[in-house]
């Protein structure tokens, strides 16, 4: 038996790296590669990346042959439309980098949003290959270069920790992603008129919202469906602001494509009238927050003028609307997300939806949550009471602080490294300062720090970036259900207690002060809402979840399953 060696790739000649050449063009001398100061044989056999430019657009691209790629290019009306060439070349690459290296360049340079991009998104799934995170690694000596060369301008980490970024219709999908991708496809080419609604399901962090992105941006590039209505749907109207952004600047697709439930009567989106189906296809995100008509006291008027509009009767839900509507509606939908009476029930689901829902297309990877599915898992037994081994998940920061000081000065710490990090809550504190811009007026004290709620729901989050005030805030859940935070520091405040006699969590409903999510239920129903607020908070964070508790029982019993802070 032969001895085991480790293969290192082979290095590049001493001071090169990635080469990057530009050679801009006359119109009537297009993609010729003479000018390049690569060797020959490089540029006519290799693996490579290059990217396209005009003043304001740019495309992305691999090939194994620059030349034969680019005369390809001069034949394409829409590839002369650029006049730069920028090819990049590294003497380590295989074919597997260099489409690794397209992916990556596609994603992080349309949410850079120096060019606006008109690649389109198919292809961009993502699997392993030999030496894939040494080529990871590579991956930022590229992007500082072209930093240098004027062809991006915010850092990855900058990108990395900005909205845009994680809801980009660019991001590479997962297999179980891709596999869904398949399916749903499937089903549209079979055509709308006979097809059943379809059901994608999946716990928090599986990628639904960015499935649902993704998706809609294929069908839109799709020549097939360039006749179709296809709109994507968000009911949680800060998460609908944020994926407005994250489409800015991205070819066929426009904010107007992404709309909220009472968007559906409206003619600019494509409503055509009573008993017409105005939606060829509907992408619904975030399903479990659509509304049935309880508690809707203010927005009754609103809500039953809809009905009367589609000839529905008054006391229909959102999904009525939609199924009226939509000749394909594809819903994303997580049952344990479901945070408020209004919120339309499983019940409802089940009874408009039937085979779709009881045979969903599943989302089982967790791609959010660094910790993994075993970490959801674990959140949800320590929420349930449920007897485990404690444990901890690699390197993700699960971390439980005695003290409230301890807490609020780590969570500083980190937002001055991450801009992505907030602190939420559990709705178990007033919010007293609503429409009050006093900035000395608080809701929440503990151990005599003082807090505010966060200052509106609509991209709260995204207003945090660049609002130090907002970045201070506390969110409730209506300001983060969907997003994806890089680190989540989680308030558990008293409306979440233990039981010393049953040893497991119980909801204290008097410490419970979000009024529409008590109102018209019953106390079972306020307590499975006030469980699965807090199993939304506590999977928001990619990289690590901070808690502190204000029931010292909870926090005692807490301490069993946590790494301890200070």
């Amino acid at each position: 038996m032969s001895e085991s060696t480790t293969y290192t790739p082979p290095s590049a000649p001493a001071g090169e790296g990635f080469l990057v050449d530009h050679i801009s063009f006359a119109s009537e001398e297009k993609f010729h590669c003479e000018a390049f100061a690569f060797e020959e044989s490089k540029i006519q056999s290799w693996p490579m990346v290059y990217i396209l430019t005009n003043d304001k657009e740019a495309y992305v691209g691999k090939t194994t042959s620059l030349a034969t790629r680019l005369h390809q290019h001069e034949r394409n009306a829409s590839k002369r439309a650029f006049n730069t060439v920028h090819a990049i070349l590294n003497y380590e690459f295989n074919v597997s980098a260099a489409e690794s290296y397209e992916r990556k360049l596609i994603q992080f340079m349309s949410a850079d949003g120096l060019y606006r991009l008109t690649n389109k998104n198919e292809g961009l799934y993502e699997y392993d290959y030999f030496a894939k995170p040494e080529y990871d690694e590579m991956f930022e000596q590229l992007w500082e270069e072209l930093q240098r060369e004027g062809l991006v301008y915010h850092s990855i980490k900058e990108i990395e920790e900005s909205e845009v970024f994680k809801y980009s219709p660019f991001k590479s999908l997962s297999l179980d992603q891709e596999q869904a991708l398949k399916k749903v496809i499937k089903e549209i080419r079979k055509g709308f008129a006979n097809t059943e609604p379809l059901v994608i399901e999946g716990i928090p962090g599986t990628g639904k919202t960015v499935l649902a992105i993704y998706l809609l941006k294929a069908l839109k590039d799709n020549p097939d469906y360039k006749d179709c209505n296809i709109k994507l749907l968000e009911p949680v109207t800060a998460l609908r602001e944020t994926l407005r952004k994250s489409v800015k600047g991205v070819q066929n697709i426009t904010g107007k494509d992404i709309i909220g439930p009472y968007d559906l009567l409206k003619p600019e989106y494509g409503f055509v009238g009573k008993g017409k189906k105005s939606f060829d296809i509907l992408l619904v995100d975030e399903t479990h927050r659509l509304k049935q008509p309880l508690n809707l006291a203010r927005q009754w008027g609103q809500y039953n003028n809809v009905n009367k509009v589609l000839g529905l009767e008054p006391g229909s839900t959102q999904l009525d609307w939609i199924i009226s509507q939509a000749k394909l509606p594809v819903f994303f939908y997580d049952r344990l997300q479901t945070v408020l009476p209004a919120d339309i029930n499983r019940e409802t689901l089940e009874q408009r939806l039937g085979k779709a829902l009881s045979n969903p297309i599943r989302l089982g990877s967790q791609m959010r949550v660094k910790g993994g599915s075993e970490y959801l898992d674990y959140v949800l037994n320590i929420l349930d009471g449920k007897k485990q081994q404690p444990r901890t998940f690699g390197e993700y920061e699960f971390v439980l602080h005695e003290s409230f000081a301890s807490f609020n000065d780590s969570f500083n710490q980190t937002l001055a490294k991450h801009d992505l990090t907030r602190m939420l809550a559990g709705y178990a504190w007033e919010w007293k300062t609503h429409n009050d811009p006093d900035p000395d007026h608080f809701d929440i004290e503990i151990e005599g720090i003082r807090k505010r709620w966060n200052w509106q729901n609509a991209n709260w989050v995204g207003l945090g970036t660049s609002n130090p005030t907002r970045a201070q805030e506390v969110g409730c859940i209506h300001s983060i259900q969907g997003y994806d935070l890089s680190y989540a520091y989680v308030i558990i405040g008293d409306d979440l207690k233990f039981d010393a006699e049953q040893q497991k969590p119980y909801v204290d409903i008097a410490n419970y002060y979000d009024r529409n999510g008590k109102q018209g239920a019953s106390e079972k129903e306020i307590a499975e809402y006030v469980r699965n607020i807090y199993y939304v908070l506590l999977t928001r964070g990619i990289h690590g979840t901070h808690v502190y508790i204000c029931d010292p029982g909870l926090r005692y019993y807490f301490s069993n399953f946590f790494a301890k802070g200070r």
